[in-house]
């Protein structure tokens, strides 16, 4: 009997220390979960913001496509109108030495008749062919002024271009994961 009280007053001793150890370990685990619990905030937190920072790069990557298709369509138009000008003078130029030869055939049917009424008549397209370069070349020389401002407008038009793609660009650096 006295063997049997002496191991029930062991087991209840062995068992009041492991309560105990359990208690000590419970208020260690629970210090370190408040660390923990930080380190993990603070890990949210962190995540959120880059969340938020990728959200904002995207909506102004959106904002910098849109510009850049709009002003694709302005230099598109710039381009266009330039290339008009170009081929208008091109154009001009073309005829204004067509009408120029066809004077240099008149003057030389004219020196090489004798017919006055003849003669009157090819005068008259002379000064027709004569009239018609003249304004010829005011038509030629508006669109010769005009082609530097198309192409000066076509630059500018080019260059803000490049500045949305160069903003994109970066944008599209920010949001690349560092390596």
């Amino acid at each position: 009997m006295k063997k049997l009280a002496a191991f029930v007053v062991l087991a209840m001793a062995c068992g009041a220390g492991v309560g105990q150890t359990s208690a000590v370990g419970q208020a260690n685990q629970t210090g370190q979960a408040g660390q923990t619990d930080s380190q993990v905030l603070q890990a949210i937190l962190v995540e959120m913001r880059a969340l938020h920072n990728d959200v904002r790069l995207s909506q102004t990557t959106q904002i910098l496509l849109t510009e850049m298709e709009v002003q694709r369509g302005v230099v598109d138009k710039a381009l266009q109108k330039r290339d008009d000008a170009q081929n208008r003078l091109t154009q001009w130029q073309t005829n204004a030495k067509n009408l120029a030869a066809q004077l240099a055939q008149l003057e030389e049917n004219a020196s090489a008749t004798s017919d006055p009424v003849q003669k009157k008549r090819i005068t008259d397209q002379e000064e027709n062919l004569k009239a018609s370069i003249a304004n010829m070349k005011n038509l030629e020389q508006a669109v010769e002024n005009a082609l530097p401002d198309a192409e000066s407008a076509l630059r500018k038009e080019q260059d803000t271009l490049s500045g949305i793609q160069d903003q994109l660009d970066a944008v599209v650096r920010k949001l690349q994961p560092v390596q």
